[in-house]
Formats: C-alpha cells, structure tokens, sequence
C-alpha cells in the first residue's frame, strides 16, 4: 500500500482515493504546502494508483509498487507520465516556455499503457509569465486522457487563472506523533533524535530525511557557544566570529539556530514546560543565561535578529547585521560579568 509512504496527510489522501473510487478524477489538481512535507510522494502515489497493472483488491485504492507501471513511475522512466521541474543549474531556476510546449507535445497523444497521461509539474510557481500563459491555453481545452498534478509551496505566485482550473489541496507538515513514528521506523532513529529533527524541520518529514543530524546539532550548537565569555570578549573577537559565521555556513542555517536559542530562551524566561524545548541536553545553561537577561535584552536581541533575517530582502550587509547582533550579546555578557 503505497499511500501509507506518505506521511500524515490524511485529508489529501481521503479526497484522492474517493476520486479513485468513484472514477471521478479531475484534470487538473494542485498540490500546495510548504516544503518537504509530502507533496511530491503524493503526486507518484497518486499516478501509480492510476497507472498500476496489478493494483491491490482492497477497499482503499493505491498501487502494488512492483509491477512495471509503479517502477518505472517511481524511476521517471514511464511512458505515460511526464514530469517537469524548473531549470536547476540556474541562479533563478524557471519553468520556461519550451518546457511548455514539450507538455503540449506529450500530452497531445493518446497514452500508450495507461488510461490516462499525467504531466507532475514540480515547483510550478517557477513557471515564468509567457510560460504560465501558454500552459493555461491546456488547461482550458485539456485532452480528456489527461491529468496535471502541480506542485508548489507558494501557490500565490501562481497566475490566478491557472489556480482557478484545478482542484487544490492543501498539504499541512504531520503531527509530532506521526513525524516521529516515521522516523523511528524509516531510519530507526532514537526518540530524543526525532524529537530534535522534529522542531528543526517543522514536522516536515521531507526536510528531516534530507538532514545531517550531526551537523544540525553542530550548528545549533553554536548559539551556546557565543554565549561563553571569551567567545565574544572583545571587539576584534566580535568582528572575526561574525566573518567566521557568515563564511562558514548558508544564511538561512544561521538564522535558524539562533532563533531557535533565543526561543528556548523566551520559553525559559516565561516558565514554559521543558518539554517544549528543543535544545533538551542544554536546560542548565540555558537557565543559566535566562537569568542574566532582562525583557529588554529579549526584545533588543529579538528586534536585531529580525533584522538580520530580513537582510537579503532589504540587500543590507549581513556581515554587518550579524556583527550588530553579536554586539548585544556581547553587551549582556560583559554587563553580566561586571
């Protein structure tokens, strides 16, 4: 049973089998939801079960996932199944015209194995305007053989008139529960482990399977150790670590571990339960630095850190920005120490 590979999502997976059920499948659906949270293994599923030879007697439609139709769709080598992404060597990866025309070109023929042929459209909000232009002229006359599965996590980016042709459903990121019931089965994680990978990635299972767990906590990590006094003891220490952050790793993994610390900080300052942190190995010293906070420190060190995580949007120096948010933490440690 190949639906239950995707994790959670049991609204989807209700509305698609009973579509399946009752033989009514629209032409055109569009899959949104942020990141990594299942999207793309429910588009496969959803063509498997439409594409199976020998598909499973049971009351709940899905896949064998072994005959040649479930192969080859799960290896993107089957016939009747088109999949399209945007350009990825580039800096601003689009979905151009050409690509388009080449959906027009496939799915103008009648399926050569299955009932139908589906085009899976991945990041379709990457279509550009002439792009999106044209591929809305399909989905106004589709051919009756065919079904477009869209996928996107920002679906406002889409044309208006394309999100109006198809049927959308909403993707939400799985429950703890579930997040960590699938990590302990896929990669027998322990639940501490889950947990951690869990609040990092949101719930979304997709994220979680791509990370390094021993980077991640290397990463978070760091949020601790700005915080010894000889870290960011003076100045030119300030300066080097900012460079040394700002070189070293992604923006984006660096505004992550230092809004989860200052998290775990607030929840710790309003009295929150334990359970509810994520940095469980470090609740001492996160005590420990609770108490040399004032509200004012919190809403500083939070105002600053909004800066810095909107820096690239508004092209500020984020070697700067990060250099002034180190300075007040600086500013704690050197008050705390006096």
């Amino acid at each position: 049973m190949l639906f239950a590979d995707v994790i959670g999502q049991e609204g989807p997976k209700r509305k698609i089998r009973t579509a399946l059920a009752q033989r009514a499948i629209g032409h055109a659906y569009l899959f949104s939801g942020d990141e990594g949270i299942g999207k793309r293994l429910m588009a496969l599923r959803f063509a498997q079960a439409l594409s199976c030879e020998t598909p499973p007697s049971s009351s709940q439609p899905d896949s064998c996932g072994q005959c040649r139709a479930c192969e080859q769709i799960a290896s993107g080598t089957y016939p009747d199944v088109l999949r399209i992404q945007p350009e990825q060597e580039k800096a601003n990866p689009q979905i151009k015209i050409d690509q388009v025309r080449a959906i027009e070109r496939h799915m103008i023929y009648r399926p050569l194995l299955s009932d139908r042929k589906i085009c899976i459209i991945d990041d379709a909000d990457h279509l550009t305007t002439n792009a999106a232009n044209a591929f809305l002229k399909t989905l106004e006359d589709p051919p009756e053989h065919s079904l477009f599965i869209l996928i996107t996590s920002q679906p406002l980016r889409l044309l208006a008139t394309v999100r109006s042709r198809c049927l959308a459903l909403r993707f939400s990121p799985a429950t703890a529960t579930q997040f960590e019931g699938a990590l302990a089965l896929k990669q027998a994680m322990e639940i501490a482990d889950a947990r951690f990978l869990a609040r990092v990635c949101g719930n979304r299972i997709g994220v979680a399977m791509r990370a390094d767990l021993a980077e991640l906590r290397r990463q978070h990590e760091q949020f601790f150790q700005l915080w010894q006094s000889d870290t960011l003891g003076h100045p030119t220490a300030i300066l080097q670590r900012a460079e040394e952050i700002s070189k070293a790793q992604p923006f984006s993994d660096v505004i992550d571990w230092l809004s989860h610390g200052l998290r775990d900080l607030l929840l710790i300052i309003l009295g929150a339960e334990h359970d509810l942190l994520l940095h469980q190995s470090q609740i001492s010293t996160l005590r420990r630095i609770a108490k040399s906070l004032t509200p004012t420190d919190m809403v500083d060190l939070l105002d600053s850190l909004q800066t810095l995580e909107q820096a690239p949007a508004q092209n500020l120096n984020l070697q700067l920005c990060l250099e002034n948010f180190l300075f007040r933490v600086h500013h704690v440690i050197h008050r705390d120490a006096a």
